[in-house]
């Protein structure tokens, strides 16, 4: 079965830092596909909930 993609949704803002496949390519479910970088802001309020 093929299944095309349209959008990928991540669980934060951030920039995707790395691609984990090549267009074309098919994948099993569950396989990586990107790695991305937390936004600016995130990695922030990350460091303040160390804080506490």
């Amino acid at each position: 079965m093929t299944h095309v993609i349209d959008a990928i949704e991540s669980p934060f803002d951030g920039l995707v830092s790395a691609f984990f496949f090549e267009p074309g390519e098919l994948v099993t479910d569950g396989t990586i596909l990107v790695e991305v970088e937390p936004a600016a802001s995130e990695e922030k309020a990350e460091g303040n909930e160390d804080k506490k």
